[in-house]
């Protein structure tokens, strides 16, 4: 059995120890449909993020990653983006758009190079006041443990989905 481990620091956005770090936006923690979320809004013009920086301790060893995360926006030209730092420069490893009112499951694998010094998680709300982007379930974990079956495991069931019983199975306040 292969050992799996998120390597980010704090999947369920408590946003106590580990910060994200808000520019010309706004960023709170609210609690949606059991989930906890990054809500990133817009409050300001020009470079717009709220983003995570992994460096020292936190900083994954150079190699092949997959990251995944779920986002929402609300408005258009919102982003997810990872970038790779060296010295005073950045290169982006992955953007994924999302569309007005969509979530997106975002899944890709990225290579951090050997001289990489930080690693930024970072999504930019749509440009519009008072428009914002959600994210939760931040997964960054090595490719070779990755299992592609399970999805990382924050598919694996849907609660809100009855399952296929008779009457007689459901008990007071059950789903099922």
């Amino acid at each position: 059995m292969t050992l799996r481990i998120n390597l980010f620091p704090d999947p369920n956005m408590a946003n106590t120890i580990f910060k994200c770090m808000p520019v010309r936006c706004t960023a709170d923690f609210p609690t949606v449909s059991g989930f906890r979320w990054l809500r990133a809004t817009t409050r300001g013009s020009g470079d717009i993020y709220a983003q995570y920086l992994l460096a020292g301790a936190n900083l994954p060893k150079a190699g092949v990653y997959h990251i995944h995360a779920i986002c929402y926006a609300q408005g258009s030209g919102a982003l997810f983006r990872v970038y790779a730092g060296f010295g005073n420069g950045f290169t982006l490893l992955n953007e994924t758009g999302i569309a007005d009112n969509q979530t997106k499951i975002i899944d890709a694998d990225i290579t951090i190079p050997a001289n990489t010094t930080q690693l930024l998680i970072r999504v930019m709300p749509p440009s519009t006041v008072n428009k914002y982007i959600l994210i939760r379930d931040i997964l960054l974990e090595s490719k070779s443990t990755y299992d592609t079956a399970v999805g990382g495991g924050f598919r694996a069931s849907s609660p809100g989905i009855r399952c296929r019983v008779s009457r007689r199975d459901y008990r007071a306040g059950d789903v099922r």
